[in-house]
Protein backbone atom coordinates (compact mmCIF):
# COMPACT_ATOMS: atom_id res chain seq x y z
CA UNK A 1 0.00 0.00 0.00
CA UNK A 2 1.44 3.53 -1.02
CA UNK A 3 2.20 5.72 2.41
CA UNK A 4 2.36 9.40 2.15
CA UNK A 5 5.55 10.30 1.31
CA UNK A 6 7.37 13.92 1.98
CA UNK A 7 6.91 16.68 -0.34
CA UNK A 8 10.70 16.82 -0.44
CA UNK A 9 10.82 13.27 -1.74
CA UNK A 10 9.30 13.70 -4.95
CA UNK A 11 9.12 15.60 -7.88
CA UNK A 12 5.74 15.78 -10.09
CA UNK A 13 6.17 17.52 -13.43
CA UNK A 14 2.48 19.18 -14.18
CA UNK A 15 2.77 19.23 -17.83
CA UNK A 16 3.05 15.30 -17.57
CA UNK A 17 -0.58 15.05 -18.17
CA UNK A 18 -2.01 11.99 -18.85
CA UNK A 19 -2.12 11.67 -22.35
CA UNK A 20 1.24 11.37 -22.30
CA UNK A 21 1.12 8.18 -20.25
CA UNK A 22 -1.78 6.64 -22.32
CA UNK A 23 0.71 7.20 -25.93
CA UNK A 24 3.57 5.61 -24.28
CA UNK A 25 1.29 2.53 -22.87
CA UNK A 26 2.11 -0.58 -24.92
CA UNK A 27 0.61 -4.56 -24.54
CA UNK A 28 3.46 -7.31 -24.30
CA UNK A 29 0.51 -9.57 -24.52
CA UNK A 30 -2.33 -8.14 -26.21
CA UNK A 31 -3.90 -11.09 -28.49
CA UNK A 32 -6.30 -12.51 -25.93
CA UNK A 33 -6.68 -10.28 -23.31
CA UNK A 34 -10.40 -9.69 -23.50
CA UNK A 35 -11.04 -13.21 -23.20
CA UNK A 36 -8.73 -13.50 -20.21
CA UNK A 37 -9.04 -11.69 -16.26
CA UNK A 38 -5.07 -10.30 -16.62
CA UNK A 39 -2.46 -8.93 -19.20
CA UNK A 40 1.27 -7.64 -19.03
CA UNK A 41 1.34 -4.11 -19.64
CA UNK A 42 4.74 -2.30 -20.27
CA UNK A 43 4.40 1.61 -19.41
CA UNK A 44 7.42 3.85 -21.68
CA UNK A 45 8.38 6.68 -19.93
CA UNK A 46 9.70 10.08 -21.10
CA UNK A 47 12.11 12.93 -20.47
CA UNK A 48 12.05 11.09 -16.87
CA UNK A 49 15.70 11.74 -15.75
CA UNK A 50 18.66 13.34 -13.84
CA UNK A 51 21.70 13.71 -15.77
CA UNK A 52 24.80 15.71 -14.95
CA UNK A 53 24.99 18.61 -17.66
CA UNK A 54 20.71 18.14 -18.44
CA UNK A 55 20.08 18.76 -14.86
CA UNK A 56 16.74 17.03 -12.67
CA UNK A 57 14.05 15.89 -14.44
CA UNK A 58 12.93 13.04 -12.14
CA UNK A 59 9.06 12.92 -11.86
CA UNK A 60 7.63 10.11 -9.65
CA UNK A 61 4.19 9.97 -11.16
CA UNK A 62 4.78 7.33 -13.56
CA UNK A 63 0.55 6.99 -14.49
CA UNK A 64 0.12 10.18 -14.57
CA UNK A 65 -2.89 10.53 -12.25
CA UNK A 66 -0.88 13.53 -10.31
CA UNK A 67 0.20 11.26 -7.62
CA UNK A 68 3.78 9.75 -6.60
CA UNK A 69 4.25 5.89 -7.64
CA UNK A 70 7.69 5.63 -5.85
CA UNK A 71 10.02 7.50 -3.22
CA UNK A 72 12.69 9.79 -4.97
CA UNK A 73 15.15 10.88 -2.67
CA UNK A 74 18.85 12.79 -2.27
CA UNK A 75 18.94 13.49 -6.36
CA UNK A 76 21.91 15.45 -7.62
CA UNK A 77 23.61 16.14 -9.68
CA UNK A 78 27.18 18.07 -11.04
CA UNK A 79 29.49 19.24 -13.16
CA UNK A 80 32.80 20.69 -12.88
CA UNK A 81 35.40 21.25 -15.62
CA UNK A 82 38.58 23.30 -15.88
CA UNK A 83 42.49 23.21 -17.54
CA UNK A 84 45.05 22.50 -14.86
CA UNK A 85 48.53 23.84 -15.73
CA UNK A 86 51.86 23.01 -14.61
CA UNK A 87 54.94 25.07 -16.05
CA UNK A 88 54.64 24.36 -19.65
CA UNK A 89 52.13 21.05 -19.41
CA UNK A 90 48.66 21.26 -19.13
CA UNK A 91 45.76 18.86 -18.61
CA UNK A 92 41.93 18.42 -18.40
CA UNK A 93 40.45 17.82 -15.30
CA UNK A 94 36.59 16.48 -15.60
CA UNK A 95 34.50 15.58 -12.90
CA UNK A 96 30.83 14.30 -13.87
CA UNK A 97 28.09 12.86 -11.40
CA UNK A 98 24.11 11.90 -11.28
CA UNK A 99 22.80 10.09 -8.61
CA UNK A 100 19.49 9.49 -7.10
CA UNK A 101 17.74 6.79 -4.77
CA UNK A 102 14.98 5.73 -6.08
CA UNK A 103 12.83 3.48 -3.55
CA UNK A 104 15.62 3.09 -1.54
CA UNK A 105 17.98 1.78 -4.33
CA UNK A 106 20.53 4.01 -5.04
CA UNK A 107 21.28 4.32 -9.13
CA UNK A 108 24.29 6.92 -9.74
CA UNK A 109 27.18 7.62 -12.26
CA UNK A 110 30.91 9.19 -11.62
CA UNK A 111 33.17 10.09 -14.06
CA UNK A 112 36.24 11.11 -13.09
CA UNK A 113 38.71 11.68 -16.77
CA UNK A 114 41.77 10.16 -16.54
CA UNK A 115 40.95 8.59 -13.82
CA UNK A 116 38.29 5.86 -12.35
CA UNK A 117 34.47 5.77 -13.66
CA UNK A 118 31.28 3.88 -12.13
CA UNK A 119 28.00 2.86 -12.23
CA UNK A 120 25.63 1.49 -9.70
CA UNK A 121 22.27 0.07 -9.56
CA UNK A 122 21.93 -1.27 -5.86
CA UNK A 123 24.13 -3.67 -4.81
CA UNK A 124 25.64 -4.11 -9.12
CA UNK A 125 28.55 -1.79 -9.25
CA UNK A 126 30.62 -1.88 -12.57
CA UNK A 127 34.27 0.01 -13.05
CA UNK A 128 34.78 1.49 -16.46
CA UNK A 129 31.92 1.06 -18.29
CA UNK A 130 29.49 2.77 -20.22
CA UNK A 131 26.28 1.58 -19.23
CA UNK A 132 24.31 -0.54 -16.71
CA UNK A 133 20.49 -1.40 -16.85
CA UNK A 134 18.17 -3.11 -14.24
CA UNK A 135 14.77 -3.22 -12.57
CA UNK A 136 13.62 -2.05 -8.93
CA UNK A 137 10.40 -3.41 -7.68
CA UNK A 138 7.35 -0.43 -7.21
CA UNK A 139 4.14 -0.77 -5.53
CA UNK A 140 1.54 2.01 -6.43
CA UNK A 141 -2.35 2.86 -6.54
CA UNK A 142 -4.06 4.43 -9.12
CA UNK A 143 -7.74 4.94 -9.81
CA UNK A 144 -7.21 3.67 -13.52
CA UNK A 145 -5.43 0.97 -12.83
CA UNK A 146 -6.90 -2.47 -11.43
CA UNK A 147 -10.04 -0.68 -9.59
CA UNK A 148 -6.83 1.13 -7.38
CA UNK A 149 -6.50 -1.88 -5.56
CA UNK A 150 -2.23 -1.66 -4.88
CA UNK A 151 -0.43 -2.91 -7.97
CA UNK A 152 2.93 -4.45 -8.04
CA UNK A 153 5.52 -3.83 -10.64
CA UNK A 154 8.87 -3.36 -11.55
CA UNK A 155 10.63 -0.07 -12.68
CA UNK A 156 13.43 -0.48 -15.64
CA UNK A 157 16.28 1.95 -14.88
CA UNK A 158 19.99 2.61 -17.00
CA UNK A 159 22.41 4.00 -15.59
CA UNK A 160 25.04 5.67 -18.47
CA UNK A 161 27.94 7.89 -18.24
CA UNK A 162 26.76 8.58 -22.48
CA UNK A 163 24.52 11.51 -23.83
CA UNK A 164 24.26 10.97 -27.47
CA UNK A 165 27.54 13.64 -28.03
CA UNK A 166 29.23 13.94 -25.12
CA UNK A 167 30.42 12.76 -21.70
CA UNK A 168 27.16 13.00 -19.37
CA UNK A 169 26.51 10.33 -16.65
CA UNK A 170 23.25 10.15 -15.77
CA UNK A 171 19.94 8.23 -14.65
CA UNK A 172 16.83 6.95 -16.93
CA UNK A 173 13.75 5.89 -15.99
CA UNK A 174 12.96 4.16 -19.14
CA UNK A 175 9.32 2.14 -18.29
CA UNK A 176 7.83 0.07 -15.98
CA UNK A 177 5.76 -3.03 -16.39
CA UNK A 178 2.79 -3.83 -14.17
CA UNK A 179 0.22 -6.92 -14.48
CA UNK A 180 -3.43 -5.26 -15.20
CA UNK A 181 -5.56 -7.78 -13.38
CA UNK A 182 -9.38 -5.89 -13.96
CA UNK A 183 -11.05 -6.15 -17.48
CA UNK A 184 -13.64 -3.57 -18.17
CA UNK A 185 -16.34 -3.31 -20.63
CA UNK A 186 -15.93 -7.25 -21.04
CA UNK A 187 -12.21 -6.63 -22.19
CA UNK A 188 -12.60 -4.30 -25.20
CA UNK A 189 -11.41 -0.90 -22.91
CA UNK A 190 -7.76 -2.88 -22.04
CA UNK A 191 -7.48 -3.82 -24.79
CA UNK A 192 -7.53 -1.16 -27.00
CA UNK A 193 -5.80 1.30 -24.20
CA UNK A 194 -3.13 -0.92 -24.39
CA UNK A 195 -2.18 -0.61 -27.57
CA UNK A 196 -1.59 2.96 -27.14
CA UNK A 197 -3.10 6.70 -28.80
CA UNK A 198 -4.62 4.12 -31.86
CA UNK A 199 -6.74 2.32 -29.41
CA UNK A 200 -7.39 4.96 -27.58
CA UNK A 201 -9.69 6.51 -30.95
CA UNK A 202 -11.22 3.12 -31.59
CA UNK A 203 -12.32 2.97 -27.97
CA UNK A 204 -14.04 6.42 -28.83
CA UNK A 205 -15.14 5.11 -32.04
CA UNK A 206 -16.43 1.68 -30.33
CA UNK A 207 -18.52 3.62 -27.52
CA UNK A 208 -20.37 5.62 -30.24
CA UNK A 209 -21.24 2.82 -31.92
CA UNK A 210 -22.47 1.15 -28.96
CA UNK A 211 -24.56 3.93 -27.89
CA UNK A 212 -25.83 4.20 -31.53
CA UNK A 213 -26.52 0.07 -31.55
CA UNK A 214 -28.73 0.89 -27.92
CA UNK A 215 -30.55 4.02 -29.20
CA UNK A 216 -31.87 2.08 -32.46
CA UNK A 217 -32.94 -0.69 -30.20
CA UNK A 218 -35.17 0.78 -28.29
CA UNK A 219 -38.63 0.53 -29.59
CA UNK A 220 -40.34 3.65 -30.78
CA UNK A 221 -43.83 4.36 -28.83
CA UNK A 222 -47.06 6.30 -29.69
CA UNK A 223 -48.13 8.73 -27.07
CA UNK A 224 -51.44 8.01 -26.14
Amino acid sequence: MKTQKNSQSFYLQKKNKRWKWMIGATAATTAGVAGSNASLVTVNLLDNYISSLGGNHLNADLTGDGQPDLSITHAANSYYRNIITTGSNSRLRLLATAGVNLNGVRASAYFNYGESNFLRLGSERRFNTYTLTGSIPILFKDLHINGGAPTSGSLEVTVSLLSPTSINPNVQLDSFTYNNRVVPDGGSSLALLAVGAGGILALRRWRTEQGRSENQSVPATTPT
